[in-house]
């Protein structure tokens, strides 16, 4: 009984293990994905950058080697109108062209109200969203280019969307790779590159819908529980 006991537990380990593995792969690329705002810490720009029901801005990247979701994104906002005012952000994932400008309808979309002190360029700060809409439940498929189109229900261009300091480029991690940078003046009719990156940052969790691919650590515990098996 004393040797059944000892394989039982044996197989037992190696079946966690096994389990273990799945996991760690389906885990991989999850937290802030593509950033330029120091983790919310850096020194933010009162540079004009409206953001408006006419005048938005398109980020474009691709997704690394795990389907992911995007759950949280910030972004440094300020308003120059002399009141606090409600302003509804819209958040719309799209595929791309070949020009990396948005095609199709729109693949999912969140909308969140966020309130602004008002007073210009003295009032800019960072405004993090948690993710919600049909865009909370989207998988992004891994390898794939998508991109994020921002607006705003601003009807003047009272409503900026500030640059860091030291305007620097998007640092991506996580096996993500950011592509391009595009903005239309005239409600999508055309888009034009674009070097102004707005202070924003995207965190994303693991997503289902497709397979992981695990970290070589990952591999090696899959091997050893199919030993097992």
């Amino acid at each position: 009984m004393k040797s059944a006991s000892k394989n039982i537990f044996k197989q037992g380990v190696l079946a966690s293990s096994l389990l273990l593995s799945l996991s760690l792969g389906s885990m991989v690329q999850a937290g802030v994905v593509l950033d330029n705002t120091v983790g919310g810490t850096g020194t933010l720009s009162n540079t004009l950058g409206s953001l408006t029901t006419a005048r938005w801005n398109f980020k474009v990247f691709t997704v690394g080697t795990s389907n992911v979701q995007i759950t949280q994104q910030t972004m440094g906002l300020y308003e120059s109108s002399s009141e606090e005012i409600a302003r509804n952000i819209t958040f719309a994932l799209y595929g791309v062209d070949g020009n990396n400008d948005p095609t199709g309808t729109a693949l999912a979309s969140d909308t969140q109200e966020v309130t602004l002190p008002g007073g210009g360029g003295s009032s800019v700060d960072f405004y993090t969203f948690n993710t919600g809409g049909t865009l909370a439940a989207y998988t992004l498929q891994a390898g794939q280019t998508y991109g994020i189109l921002f607006s705003s229900d601003a009807p003047t261009t009272t409503l900026s969307w500030a640059d860091m300091a030291s305007d620097d480029i998007y640092t991506a991690s996580e096996g993500f790779t950011f592509v391009a940078n595009k903005r239309t003046t005239n409600s999508g009719s055309s888009y034009s590159d674009n070097g102004y990156y707005n202070a924003w940052s995207m965190t994303t969790t693991g997503g289902g819908g497709g397979a992981s691919v695990p970290e070589p650590t990952s591999l090696s515990m899959i091997g050893l529980g199919a030993i097992g098996v």
